[in-house]
């Protein structure tokens, strides 16, 4: 896989946990942008480290996103 297609992944697993959550209105921009959906993802994102080098590089650029 590669970097663009794990962080599509992560970024949909992202949505997927926080609508059932109940955040129905999270998408592909909020969950990078707004305030309560980044911090839950930004969250996310860091608990996954570590499972692999090319994660850990898309990981990486996500949080770099968010941040």
């Amino acid at each position: 896989m590669t970097t663009q297609e794990i962080k599509t992944k992560l970024i949909q697993t992202g949505i997927k946990n926080l609508k059932e959550f109940g955040y129905p209105e999270v998408n592909e921009e909020t969950i990078l942008s707004d305030e309560l959906y980044s911090a839950f993802f930004l969250n996310m994102l860091r608990y996954n480290k570590g499972n692999g080098k090319n994660i850990d590089v898309a990981i990486d650029e996500l949080i770099a996103e968010i941040v």
